[in-house]
């Protein structure tokens, strides 16, 4: 068994895994609620030499300081028809509203062919409209989302900022209102064409990512309807996520018979 592989547990009260991330598994507890938890136990039954160790316990460490973080800002945010709602504590993690249908990647991979472009502009629209009330309570997001049962976009507390979402910038940590949109039109234009900008790259070609969206070589936007949208998100024309949602709605109507 490789040390650096990481294997299921199972914390108190857990039916079954829904989800597993970098360092979180997510795991039903019963029909409206999961736990959120790190990926590996506090206590673990195996011994390991001192180097595997050090890099387990980093790991779990990692793991805990971000549900401190989502729990943090999910309380901040209180309760929002587009914020997943945080049920409280378990010894182990959060106890999150369970979603069934998951990301929006998830299902639109499943979904895709069903799903027309109308709706997908309305989920761009919700997205964008948890991400204006989230900056409104001075909270920086990142990139996650998630689709609520009743087919409307919710979203977390946050997630790692991922390669395709990040903002060319000198400084990689530094996050602001500017940052967290690009992240959006990242999403956004995900949501609109079941695919991420740059298909042929993949996270490794992270430089060559950082290079593409700093010249501002875009995939083509100009057919696409709400292509407006993730340009103005991509190159910084929006300081305010709600400008997003207001370019959003005028495509809807338009499309709509």
């Amino acid at each position: 068994m490789n040390p650096y592989d990481f294997h299921p547990w199972y914390p108190q009260g857990i039916r079954s895994f829904v989800a597993a991330g970098a360092n979180h598994y997510v795991a039903t507890i019963d029909e409206t609620t999961v736990l959120k938890f790190p990926i590996m136990p506090d206590e673990e039954q195996a011994e390991h030499p001192a180097e595997v160790q050090r890099f387990r316990s980093s790991v779990r460490a990692a793991a805990v300081k971000g549900l401190e973080v989502e729990e943090q800002i999910l309380r901040i945010l209180g309760k929002h028809h587009r914020i997943i709602q945080l049920k409280g504590r378990h010894k182990d993690g959060l106890l999150l509203e369970y979603l069934p249908n998951g990301s929006i990647e998830r299902y639109l991979r499943s979904n895709a062919p069903c799903t027309t472009m109308v709706q997908r502009l309305r989920w761009g629209q919700e997205a964008a409209e948890g991400l204006a009330y989230i900056h409104m309570k001075n909270v920086l997001h990142c990139d996650g989302r998630l689709l609520h049962h009743s087919g409307h976009v919710v979203l977390d507390g946050g997630a790692a900022e991922s390669v395709m979402c990040s903002m060319p910038r000198l400084n990689r940590n530094y996050q602001d209102r500017k940052t967290d949109i690009f992240a959006f039109g990242t999403v956004l234009y995900f949501i609109l064409t079941d695919e991420l900008p740059f298909p042929e790259l993949s996270v490794d070609d992270e430089d060559e990512i950082e290079r593409r969206f700093a010249r501002q070589d875009f995939p083509p936007l100009e057919q696409l309807p709400g292509g407006d949208v993730i340009r103005n998100c991509w190159t910084g024309v929006y300081d305010d996520a709600s400008r997003a949602m207001v370019d959003l709605q005028r495509w809807i109507d338009l499309l709509l018979p």
